[in-house]
């Protein structure tokens, strides 16, 4: 007996020890496993959070996307108009699923597609917007009708110029309805926060979780620890991503959270945990109850699990890399490859950004479909242009930028030229009767370049530069003087608004005088910016401020200055004459603005006829009706009205029938050809008539000569303004020659 068991002794310790060892090996391998499958599933929670916060921030990339297009073919046109600009806006509203569009002007009144007036003032959006960034609001509540809204705003120039903001606003469901994907069995759900824990967007078809007013706030609620909570807020605070566990309603849940890279948003993608690690618990059960069969149900679980994984990770890497039309590669995958050919320190590489100009329009003349149609044939006539060394990829809707090796500019003016030609063929041999035109920015990388991100800035300066170019052919190559100019014009940015506060900007005036006498018998409010201990001119910063629509602020400014100098020289037993302020567009155009005008005038109690409102031709032809408006209601009050610049190249004669103005101002360029010119000569002298005929003053700028002023009286005009009599100066040695005036009189 002893020996028998003696015999089994060995075997049964070996058998013991084997089913040790599986056992052993199974809790090992199942443990593993679970490891492996609880990572597994933490990253697919991430790369949900991922997918998530991409399609928001595509979402909304498309959507500022379009409204720039917008925005583009409003400014494109050679004059602005607002019917114009409302009649594009009413076109865009019914061609797409936005709420509603609207325009802005500086003075922050948009006008919407659905015949709304509101106040936008208080709008962040609209500021930044007028910083010249397009952007998206947060949530906010909609003032007309109330509901949760996000507004996307977009600068609008025209001519070089800020000349407002176009808006476009969608319900905040649009996001909850992107957030809204089945996970886990329907038991996912996600929503936005912002950096602070406040709550931006909830998924549109999960209603049976507790919404909060505050994440953060929530989880201290909940029980979670708080070095949790401070190491999620730490993530948020340096945009990084994370995962989190915690319990909401005893429900153990899983977290991961994304930034968006829109505002300062996260995409928060839930899941209880229970779902989450369902799978795994039951794999764990069935390796307890059968260690050996589970090892390799196991082992060919994980071989699925690294299947999926690897399929789910090519998914990704396709939808993070590979443009979904054209199948080439997208911005980020050309950023990637760029970046490491340029670390190369390749000699003579160029960046080329193209695209077509108005693009927008030949969708919504010609449909989408021959607009992809055209998109396709440019994504495959620039991989035939360029070499196979050299990287392209696109941006965005007509967007391209491409990474090529030429040996020097000129090649790279040939291979451009080369592509506009074969592509106008293409399109001849096609049928196609319309003209597609390219504009094209490009930028020399230097050798010791290696910031993508810079280069690609500055390929942007010259695209945009070459957007202003009046031309079939628009390339532009990038040079310092685009990088100094947008330095001078963001260092002035920065400081004008408190230059203005400071007072910096200080009136000169200029005299209009009797040519007869040399009495003063007016002048005209320039401004100039002591800045730093030097003068800076109106045409250093002027352009800016009109770009910005700055230029109400400083115009509101110039009047209430000339008004606060014409009190104190009536208080000081002066009679001083009227002294004209210039206006721009956007102020004369924006709401309320005689009643502006009146109060600054009634603030200081002025007899109106003290206050000349200088009027450019050129802005008067904008918009003739509303002029006419605006000029009666001025001349009701007292105020006078002056058409500046007549003659400098829109002049017409129905200015002056349909404008009600007291003075016309007479271009230098008018006097200069009448100066040369028999014909000119002759309609000089009888515009002088007309005007005086309707009772209007006639004043000629800039007199230099006594030989133009002799031909001005000769015409029949007695005022003048010009150096041959004054130039522009302070308010002190104006007051002198006042004073002069009245002592002499006396």
């Amino acid at each position: 007996m002893e020996g028998k068991n003696s015999k089994w002794l060995i075997p049964g310790t070996a058998f013991v020890i084997i089913i040790l060892v599986i056992i052993w090996l199974g809790r090992d391998f199942v443990s593993g496993t679970q490891k492996d499958v609880d990572e597994q599933n933490r990253q697919y929670l991430t790369e949900l959070a991922i997918q998530s916060a991409q399609a928001i921030k595509n979402t909304v990339s498309m959507q500022l996307e379009n409204i720039e297009s917008i925005a583009n073919i409003i400014g494109n046109q050679d004059e602005f108009s607002m019917d114009y600009t409302m009649s594009v806006l009413d076109a865009e509203f019914h061609s797409s699923n936005f709420k509603r569009l609207a325009y802005i002007p500086p003075d922050g009144y948009a006008v919407s597609t659905d015949s709304e007036v509101f106040s936008v003032q208080d709008r962040e959006y609209y500021h930044k917007a007028l910083n010249g960034e397009s952007n998206v609001s947060d949530v906010i509540v909609d003032k007309i009708g109330g509901g949760y809204i996000n507004v996307y705003a977009v600068p609008l120039y025209h001519a070089e110029k800020l000349t407002g903001v176009i808006i476009a606003t969608n319900e905040t469901d649009l996001f909850s309805e992107i957030l809204n994907f089945r996970t886990f069995y329907g038991e996912g759900y996600s929503y936005i926060i912002q950096k602070d824990g406040t709550p931006v967007v909830f998924s549109a078809g999960k209603a049976n979780f507790r919404q909060f007013d505050n994440l953060f706030a929530e989880l201290d609620k909940s029980g979670v620890e708080e070095a949790e909570i401070v190491q999620m807020k730490q993530d948020m605070e340096q945009n990084d991503d994370g995962i989190i566990e915690y319990s909401m309603d005893d429900v153990p849940t899983v977290g991961a959270y994304r930034k968006i890279g829109i505002n300062d948003w996260y995409v928060v993608t839930v899941v209880p945990r229970a779902s989450v690690y369902e799978n795994t618990d039951r794999i764990v059960v069935r390796n307890r109850q059968m260690a050996m069969i589970t090892t390799v149900l196991l082992t060919a679980l994980c071989v699925l699990i690294v299947l999926q994984n690897y399929k789910s990770d090519k998914k990704l890497s396709y939808l993070a890399y590979v443009d979904s039309f054209t199948g080439g590669n997208n911005l980020n995958r050309f950023k990637m490859l760029a970046a490491r050919r340029i670390e190369k320190g390749v000699d003579s590489l160029y960046m080329v950004w193209v695209d077509i100009d108005n693009f927008k329009l030949i969708n919504d003349m010609y449909g989408y479909q021959e607009g992809d149609a055209i998109l396709l044939d440019m994504n495959r006539m620039i991989s035939e242009i360029i070499s196979t060394d050299d990287i392209y990829g696109r941006m965005s809707n007509d967007n391209f930028l491409c990474l090529v090796y030429c040996k020097d500019d000129e090649e790279v003016r040939n291979r451009d030229a080369c592509f506009r030609v074969r592509f106008r063929e293409q399109q001849n041999n096609r049928g196609k009767r319309y003209n597609v035109i390219f504009t094209t920015g490009v930028y020399k990388i230097t050798p010791d370049e290696t910031d993508i991100g810079k280069i690609i800035d500055r390929t942007t300066m010259a695209h945009r530069r070459a957007k202003q170019m009046n031309s079939e052919c628009k390339i532009c190559f990038y040079n310092d003087t685009m990088r100094e100019e947008a330095v001078r014009i963001k260092d002035i940015e920065d400081v004008m608004h408190g230059a203005l506060g400071r007072k910096e900007f200080q009136v000169y005036l200029q005299p209009k005088c009797n040519m007869n006498t040399g009495a003063i018998e007016g002048a005209e409010a320039l401004v100039r910016w002591m800045r730093d201990g030097r003068v800076m001119y109106p045409s250093d910063f002027i352009p800016v401020f009109e770009r910005n629509g700055f230029i109400v602020n400083l115009d509101l400014y110039t009047l209430e200055e000339v008004c606060r100098m014409q009190r104190y020289w009536l208080d000081m037993g002066f009679n001083p004459p009227a002294v004209s302020v210039n206006q721009s567009k956007p102020l004369v155009y924006g709401k309320d603005y005689v009643q502006k005008v009146l109060n600054i005038v009634r603030r200081y109690d002025l007899p109106p006829n003290l206050i000349e409102i200088e009027l450019l031709e050129s802005l008067i032809h904008d918009n003739i009706d509303a002029l006419q408006k605006i000029t009666e209601e001025l001349g009701q009050n007292g105020i006078l009205v002056c058409i500046d610049d007549f003659g400098s190249g829109y002049s017409s004669l129905n200015l002056i029938k349909d404008i009600c103005a007291d003075v016309l101002k007479i271009d230098r360029a008018f006097l200069n050809n009448a100066e040369t010119n028999q014909r000119a000569w002759i309609v000089l002298k009888n515009v002088v008539e007309l005007a005086k005929g309707l009772d209007m003053s006639v004043v000629v700028e800039g007199v230099e000569t006594e030989n133009q002023a002799a031909l001005l009286k000769e015409v029949g005009c007695t005022t003048a303004q010009g150096y041959l009599y004054a130039k522009p100066m302070p308010v002190s040695e104006y007051e002198k020659r006042i004073k002069n005036n009245r002592e002499q009189n006396e």
